[in-house]
């Protein structure tokens, strides 16, 4: 079986629908975001359910199994994206793509993503699971126990996700819960005690830990960890070996944390990046964070603004550069009868080549666009429209003005894209999973310098329907190419 060009975006962090207000993100929050691309000009028409994309390099399958469920955070009405838009694919076949492919690198690409990991949508435990880990590596914590919460958690995969997402998020007792009643849920003996010692008996916790760590079940740091757990006054002489960030689970994470030796995120995966945006952590800790999370799409473009509005920078270097920049063109942006040029270039300057300059031009779209960006000194004002606003102007005349802020971007190209937007495509393939993961592919051998690839992409989302969408992923390539 070939796969060719496939690519995975990193994706949203939705809360629980009881999570307090300050919680990390929504789906709702994320939806209502000015910037996000329209699919089509049209609702959606999805073709006869039973026949898969027709790809020549990616092997679509009738599946024979009736599916149980559908799962989702975001209703499929709202979302746009039809509710049986996973099940072309096997599922271990979506697995494989999805754990493997990097990101798109254009924000529509990424949102695109998120939306179809957020639907509700059709799928069996092997594709809700794969959804959820895909949520998980992007940092959408909150969102993958929201969703895993809608299934009955029976198998040993589909427990070691809620065990992940529970300790990555706080909500341990109900995760602790089901595994005391259920201990067939995992092989994990650590976990085992640990949640003996939060929701069942802590003198069966302690005994069950000395036994197993005298049979050697334990590895040494996370004996010393549980150690501590069990009895915290161990914590002043606990010393323990640098972190492995490949090898560092959520269990020791927490429990790390619990020492009173909590590792820093910087370095770690995504996954671990939402803990460091609890009002218990420092400001710059939370910005950072929040950074991460925001250049991926795993963060709403309104609550990274928050972040750095928060509170007012002591020091210079590094984030408080960025943090100053983002809060002058806040206050500049706010009346538009001054001239935002100056904060604009310093803004543009400190923030384009981190993958900020499109959240945070989400976030303002409502002020950028009270500003006239026509004038040939305003081009980093209009690339800042562009981005905040899918669709907000007319394609080609915009294409043009990008071209001549950008001649790089797609040189030898140009011509040959614009004359394929020139050309009708019908609507001949349906917009599912295969046909979807295999443009956003393409789209990210295009940011690595294969114009040829782009033009394919744009055109396979022309091809479902999806010519506003891929219209916006054009105008976002002529303005963020060169950040790669």
């Amino acid at each position: 079986m070939k796969i060719a060009h496939v690519c995975f975006v990193s994706l949203l962090m939705a809360p629980p629908l009881w999570a307090q207000t300050d919680a990390p993100i929504s789906a709702i929050d994320w939806l209502s975001q000015p910037g996000l691309a329209p699919l089509s000009e049209k609702p959606i028409i999805v073709g006869d359910p039973t026949r898969g994309a027709e790809l020549a390099e990616i092997d679509v399958i009738e599946l024979d199994a009736p599916v149980e469920k559908t799962y989702g955070l975001i209703p499929s009405k709202i979302s746009g994206i039809p509710e049986n838009f996973w099940t072309d694919l096997d599922p271990r076949m979506l697995r494989q793509i999805l754990n493997t492919a990097p990101r798109s690198g254009l924000p529509a690409a990424d949102d695109l993503l998120l939306r179809a990991l957020l639907a509700e949508t059709l799928g069996n435990e092997t594709v809700l699971n794969t959804r959820v880990q895909a949520l998980i590596e992007g940092g959408a914590v909150q969102a993958a126990y929201s969703l895993l919460g809608q299934s009955q958690i029976q198998s040993q995969e589909g427990f070691a996700l809620f065990a992940e997402t529970a300790l990555l998020t706080g909500n341990v007792e109900r995760m602790c819960r089901q595994l005391n009643l259920s201990r067939h849920l995992t092989d994990n003996e650590a976990l085992k005690v640990y949640c003996q010692a939060r929701v069942g008996s802590w003198k069966t916790a302690e005994l069950n830990y000395f036994t197993l760590d005298t049979l050697g079940a334990f590895p040494p740091t996370l004996s010393a960890l549980l150690a501590v757990d069990l009895d915290p006054e161990l914590a002043d002489s606990l010393e323990l070996p640098n972190v492995d960030p490949n090898q560092l689970t959520a269990l020791e994470f927490q429990l790390r944390a619990g020492a009173g030796q909590p590792v820093p995120t910087q370095g770690l995966p995504l996954k671990f990046a939402p803990s460091d945006l609890s009002p218990s952590s420092d400001w710059k800790t939370q910005i950072e964070a929040a950074e991460r999370l925001g250049a991926v799409g795993s963060l709403p473009a309104a609550q990274l603004l928050e972040r750095y509005k928060s509170d007012q920078p002591l020091a210079s270097g590094g984030v408080w550069d960025r943090v100053n920049a983002v809060q002058n063109l806040d206050l500049t942006l706010a009346d538009p009868i001054i001239d935002p040029s100056d904060e604009l270039l310093a803004f543009w300057t400190l923030m384009r080549a981190q993958g900020l300059a499109a959240p945070l031009a989400h976030a303002w779209s409502p002020m950028l666009m009270k500003f006239d960006a026509s004038g040939d000194g305003d081009d980093i004002l209009f690339q800042m429209q562009v981005l905040s606003r899918s669709n907000a102007f007319d394609f080609e005349t915009t294409m043009a003005r990008l071209r001549r802020i950008n001649p790089h971007i797609l040189q030898k190209n140009f011509d040959r894209l614009m004359a394929e937007f020139n050309q009708e495509i019908p609507a001949s393939l349906l917009f599912r999973s295969a046909n979807m993961l295999r443009a956003i592919g393409l789209i990210t051998d295009g940011l690595e310098g294969n114009d040829l690839a782009l033009i394919e992409a744009l055109a396979l989302f022309r091809a479902m329907g999806l010519t506003p969408l891929a219209q916006q992923l054009a105008l976002e390539f002529m303005i963020l190419a060169d950040t790669r």
